[in-house]
């Protein structure tokens, strides 16, 4: 049975995304993102727009990741919100090697006209940039 996210509040959108990636889910994730979003890939990188976008989305839904939120806040401003996501990530590579990651997102979300909330930035690493 595959689980319902109410994508109309911000929470709900943001662990939609998780469980799209989580199930290697592809088409569904980058449907988490505006026409005019930007995706931070790395520390210093970045892409923009929904086809680059989905090519850094195969990467990660390829891994399927045990990707999971552990404290999440966020400010709304009319039809914007800024959104940050304490997360952990656990995933094997082709090679066998083990990932373990966690991080602390900063990201920006718009509210769309059918009332879902999209990513217009995604920074999963939102925090390390404190640290260059």
């Amino acid at each position: 049975m595959k689980k319902e996210f109410d994508r109309t509040s911000i929470e709900g959108s943001a662990r939609y995304f998780q469980n799209c990636v989580r199930n290697g889910d592809v088409e569904s994730a980058l449907d988490c993102f505006d026409e005019d979003a930007v995706y931070i890939t790395g520390i210093g990188t970045f892409v923009t727009g929904k086809e680059n976008i989905r090519k850094a989305l195969e990467q990660v839904c390829a891994l399927k990741p045990d990707l999971q939120a552990l404290r999440s806040t966020g400010f709304t401003v009319g039809d914007i919100t800024a959104w940050v996501d304490e997360w952990t990530l656990k995933a094997i590579l082709p090679d066998g090697t083990k990932l373990d990651m966690k991080g602390t997102s900063s990201d920006i979300l718009k509210k769309q006209p059918n009332g879902n909330w999209v990513y217009l930035v995604d920074n999963p690493y939102g925090a390390e940039y404190l640290h260059l």
